[in-house]
């Protein structure tokens, strides 16, 4: 474990395709819009920014939910620090996601 993920004090753990360390520092249940809202951070020392795709993958199975209803909203990268932050949300219905999320984030992770 490196110096920066041992600082770090997260919910849930787990690592991306490439073997980054993803970890879950906070969640947010919004009833209202039926979404759960995650922070999170990537570790990534010696490695490019994640894409959100490798993200979108490794939330999927840490939650156990659908990759088509997972947004990336936000990947935060630290210059120099090999660190992102993330932004994430997750719905609970492909119907509920149109209504809330901008056309282009919803191209942006290539699905019309």
């Amino acid at each position: 474990m490196s110096e920066a993920s041992s600082t770090i004090k997260p919910l849930k753990t787990t690592n991306l395709p490439d073997g980054s360390p993803l970890h879950i520092v906070k969640e947010r249940d919004n009833k209202l819009i039926r979404r759960l809202e995650i922070e999170g951070v990537v570790v990534h020392i010696g490695k490019g920014t994640p894409s959100r795709n490798d993200i979108v993958k490794a939330i999927a199975k840490l939650y156990n939910k659908p990759e088509e209803l997972i947004i990336v909203k936000k990947i935060l990268s630290e210059y120099g620090m090999g660190m992102s932050r993330i932004k994430v949300h997750i719905y609970e219905d492909i119907n509920r996601l149109k209504s809330f999320e901008p056309e282009y984030i919803i191209k942006r992770h290539g699905r019309s």
